[in-house]
């Protein structure tokens, strides 16, 4: 019998809604149209792949989670920014040209030219699951999914398909007005004729339009009414969205040229701060009582600051509820250590568009070295969008999940011999690289121009023709066991690591995994490389043996499905991070 899997974060919906651009809501496509994977049909397309477009073929559609015995899962929402819609360059033709067909290129025209407000955008994919909630497969009879909501509890291992949570990825899809617009009849109206919850009081009411706590709070009443639920918000994602500013963000996109994928600001902001409150108070009416369903935060795209922001902000409220990091991978570093890996000789300050950034450029930790003497030294990504160890201990001890991602430049895979082997630079925004390292001036930084970012840019997407890369994922997770063994108050921490693939969230994927279908080969893949990683891992890094002396077979089952499966049973029976 095949290995159920949990997946933490992924999108099993987002490239069917891109694809295809809906006037009409509630949707009007047929149920089976939305099961079934896209189809790179375009022949320069699929001749570009193996170069450059090869992430799109990540995928996770409704009928490839069957195929992976994907059990349970948490959907995630990340709109359009207007970054994409309005970003330059050879990627973003390709992305928006003839060459992807069949993606719809009205989305990113609407975006770009702010004639739909985030928030709508996000409706309408959110549409597409309650289109297919409780649809049952027609040559099978077995339904394919079904949205899960704490207000009917259920065992969830006995669930019929797959069962779904929502997940917010990016506080700009709470934005209620018009991309870019903020004059007060700028609230993205729906037509008269819809009558939908979660429209609620958008016609008089201003201020949700503006207000993302207020628009949170809103959305997720029309959802508990809906009988779906809300696990967890990632607060930002991967542009600065100036209208509803909530944090700086981390840098993660070398794809697309556009002053907004690069960091601003410095940490945490007020508004930011409301959307958490908003999310740990979040509660609902039900039969004539008030029932508490907070919302979890997730750390994923917050800024290093950011995330020391939010730390203190909890501790200051006392909240005692589970951080998740749904999708990551690790540095390698304690943040002294990654102050310390700074090549400061390679610092550059930009200035584009008006968006001041500063490129910096990290030793890379190694993990232990595996194979011949070609390509046998293996590093983490010290990219600040990664987990710190401080990070893993702040949400091992709150008894939260790590879910690792499935794309290998996450995970910091990195051939030295072949294509993609340069050293990858990330960027910080001006005010926080002030904060990490007060002793560097800006004024004394080489500026530097944008062309030469893009040519490095462009060159980052070529794969790594690579077959090792299941290594990479298993040096990064027990490296977050053995900074929970040595660090954290919690009693296991392989109890608190899952995966989260970002399947369909342009990744590219390992190569054993090229899409969700495949997941039965991460099991196999898991037994025969964690033993070898942990004991690359101990040679360079010293101390007793990390990997427990148990189980392999139970322990990789954890990971794929039993922690997931815990942790979110834990959570809709209202005792999150209770470990059993």
């Amino acid at each position: 019998m095949a290995t159920p899997f949990f997946d933490f974060h992924f999108h099993p919906l987002f490239k069917k809604f891109i694809t295809h651009y809906e006037e009409d809501f509630p949707t009007k496509r047929f149920a089976n149209d939305l099961l079934n994977e896209i189809t790179l049909s375009n022949k320069v397309a699929t001749t570009l792949d193996d170069l450059v477009l090869h992430i799109l073929q990540s995928q996770s559609s409704i009928s490839q989670c069957i195929d992976g015995h994907v059990k349970l899962g948490v959907a995630a929402f990340a709109n359009l920014e207007y970054g994409f819609g309005d970003s330059r360059g050879f990627i973003s033709n390709l992305l928006k040209g003839k060459f992807s067909d069949p993606m719809d290129k009205k989305y990113f025209e609407l975006v770009k030219n702010g004639r739909v407000s985030y928030y709508r955008m996000f409706l309408k994919e959110l549409d597409l699951y309650r289109k297919l909630n409780g649809v049952k497969v027609k040559e099978t009879g077995k339904i394919a999914m079904q949205m899960l909501t704490r207000k009917n509890k259920k065992d969830l291992s006995k669930i019929e398909g797959m069962g779904l949570l929502v997940s917010i990825e990016g506080g700009h899809n709470l934005y209620r007005k018009k991309i870019g617009q903020t004059l007060e009849d700028d609230i993205d109206n729906p037509a008269k004729n819809i009558e939908d919850d979660f429209y609620y009081d958008l016609q008089t009411s201003d201020e949700v339009g503006i207000n993302p706590a207020l628009s949170l709070q809103r959305f997720f009443k029309a959802l508990w009414k809906n009988d779906m639920d809300m696990m967890y918000l990632t607060v930002t994602h991967l542009s600065h969205i100036s209208e509803q500013f909530l944090a700086t963000h981390a840098f993660g996109m070398k794809l697309l040229k556009h002053p907004t994928f690069f960091p601003t600001g410095n940490g945490l902001t007020t508004w930011g701060k409301e959307v958490i409150d908003a999310c740990y108070n979040m509660e609902v009416k039900e039969k004539n009582k008030t029932v508490k369903t907070p919302v979890l935060v997730d750390i994923k795209h917050l800024g290093l600051k950011s995330r020391q922001d939010f730390y203190h902000y909890r501790k200051e409220k006392n909240y005692q509820i589970p951080l998740v990091a749904s999708h990551m991978g690790v540095t390698g570093y304690t943040l002294n250590e990654w102050k310390n890996a700074l090549r400061a000789d390679k610092c550059k300050l930009y200035n584009y568009e008006g968006a001041r950034t500063v490129e910096v450029q990290m030793k890379r930790k190694r993990c232990g070295t595996w194979g011949s003497f070609v390509n046998n030294d293996f590093t983490f990504n010290p990219w600040s969008i990664n987990l710190m160890d401080e990070d893993i201990v702040e949400v091992l001890d709150s008894n939260g999940l790590i879910g690792l991602s499935l794309d290998v430049r996450i995970l910091g895979f990195q051939a030295k011999v072949g294509l993609n082997t340069g050293e990858q630079s990330e960027h910080l925004s001006t005010s926080d690289f002030q904060s990490h390292f007060p002793y560097l001036r800006l004024s004394n930084l080489p500026a530097e121009k944008l062309e030469s970012m893009a040519v490095e840019a462009e060159s980052w997407l070529l794969p790594t023709k690579e077959d090792r890369h299941p290594l990479a994922l298993c040096f990064n997770i027990i490296h977050i066991a053995a900074v929970g063994i040595m660090r954290s108050t919690i009693e296991n921490p392989w109890k608190h690591i899952c995966i989260g693939s970002d399947y369909d969230g342009l990744i590219e994927p390992v190569k054993i995994c090229p899409d969700i279908s495949n997941i039965d080969d991460l099991k196999f893949n898991l037994l025969k490389w964690l033993p070898v990683a942990a004991d690359a891992y101990q040679k360079e890094n010293g101390g007793r043996m990390v990997l427990p002396d148990t189980n392999l077979n139970a322990l990789v089952d954890d990971i794929l499905y039993k922690n997931g499966l815990r942790f979110t049973q834990n959570w809709m029976n209202g005792t999150p991070g209770a470990v059993v």
